[in-house]
């Protein structure tokens, strides 16, 4: 499909509005699962203006529409401020699929999105999850499990747009009371304009589903109350754009048992690794999106919360790492393993970490696999899979020795 070939989503042009609102159009998701029927076109701007979208699909196909009772209503409009309901049909074909959608303010300004969905997956139903994210691991299901997709809505820069985005996913186990991983991008979208650390330690207020009892998670208000640290998983200073952004990174989903000496000592020092890999100076030509999961192993030991909750231990702590080469505007998806690099990294969780060098604690990703059980990179093509999370390029991440 010439699809393929295109950007996800396309400069907009026309001025900026005199009111101070910047006109913007969106997809609340690019890229949906095969088995969504259901998407939005998110529009801001000045008051009293209006829009018109027209749908574009490729010769022959009938699966996306403004209409959820004809797939031939491909054009419709609205007033700026207002969503635009978009009908899917599920897609079980083994093939992505896309539509782009023109939307075109009476104001001059216009923009053209393009939504992906995925091929057809064995994944069950009732998940909602299996996403084309480079980082999102593959789908395990267990009693205790929770998988839940934290979204935020972004302010826009001089160099980045904002708008609805992701902010992270969790697999989150009710009993252990910690998430086994925390998958993330990380991009200078999620950092520019930089307000701050909020410290807002919370249980996570549930506005977004599915929700998780609080008694299912850890009491991390004030601390656990054991002398341990309250280890970020997707850390605070990769989501600084909004102060709504930053406070879900201070959620109890997000947060595991750290050592204090190994949270301040070697794993603090691949964080801040981490964004300088990433493209956060939107000044500089740097390459594309760093994926980002970033999880826990666990052998069995608990500690006590303030509210008499046993909360799970991690013995070691873990990254893996996926980014392209450099920015070549494709998918992850289409990219061969010549064009992307991984890496995984994993410390123990103890005094033993503080200091522990990058360079020893660097691993193959097929590594952390076998430790964890779990599977990464669903989304690349399996052979490229293979060969990507085989990977251990120190060279290819500078700073590691």
């Amino acid at each position: 499909m010439l699809l393929l070939a295109m950007l996800v989503l396309f400069t907009g042009c026309g001025d900026d509005d005199d009111e101070g609102v910047k006109s913007l159009a969106q997809l609340e998701a690019k890229t949906v699962n095969c088995i969504t029927t259901t998407d939005k076109v998110l529009t801001q701007g000045p008051k009293g203006l209006t829009f018109q979208a027209k749908i574009s699909l490729a010769a022959g196909e009938e699966w996306c529409s403004f209409d959820p009772a004809s797939q031939l209503a491909t054009t419709a409009g609205g007033a700026v401020g207002e969503a635009l309901p978009l009908y899917l049909q599920e897609n079980r074909t083994d093939a992505y699929r896309s539509a782009e959608i023109a939307v075109n303010y009476s104001s001059g300004y216009s923009v053209t999105l393009q939504l992906w969905q995925m091929p057809y997956t064995s994944i069950p139903e009732e998940q909602e999850f299996n996403r084309a994210w480079g980082e999102l691991p593959e789908y395990r299901e267990a009693a205790d499990y929770i998988y839940k997709t934290y979204n935020t809505t972004l302010v826009s820069t001089k160099y980045n747009d904002g708008g609805y985005r992701r902010n992270f996913t969790i697999c989150f186990d009710r009993e252990l009371r910690v998430a086994h991983w925390v998958a993330y991008p990380l991009h200078g979208c999620y950092t520019q304009p930089n307000v701050g650390r909020t410290d807002a330690w919370a249980y996570d207020p549930n506005t977004q589903q599915p929700s998780i009892a609080s008694s299912e998670q850890a009491n991390i208000i004030d601390s656990y109350g054991t002398g341990d640290a309250r280890g970020h998983q997707c850390p605070s200073a990769d989501r600084y754009n909004t102060t709504q952004t930053n406070s879900m990174t201070f959620y109890a989903t997000n947060i595991m048992p750290q050592n204090y000496r190994f949270n301040s000592g070697s794993w603090g020092k691949l964080e801040i690794k981490m964004r300088e890999w990433a493209p956060l100076v939107s000044t500089r030509v740097r390459y594309d999106t760093l994926f980002v999961v970033t999880g826990t192993h666990f052998d069995g030991r608990t500690i006590t919360d303030r509210s008499g909750k046993k909360v799970g231990y991690p013995d070691k702590c873990w990254k893996v790492l996926l980014q392209q080469k450099s920015n070549q505007n494709k998918q992850i998806w289409e990219c061969g393993a010549d064009e992307l690099k991984a890496i995984g990294f994993i410390f123990p969780n103890s005094n033993a970490g503080e200091n522990m060098k990058l360079s020893e604690a660097a691993c193959t990703v097929k590594e952390i696999e076998a430790q964890t059980g779990f599977k990464f990179f669903q989304n690349l093509d399996p052979a490229v899979a293979d060969a990507v999370k085989e990977q251990k390029k120190i060279s290819d991440w500078p700073g590691v020795y």
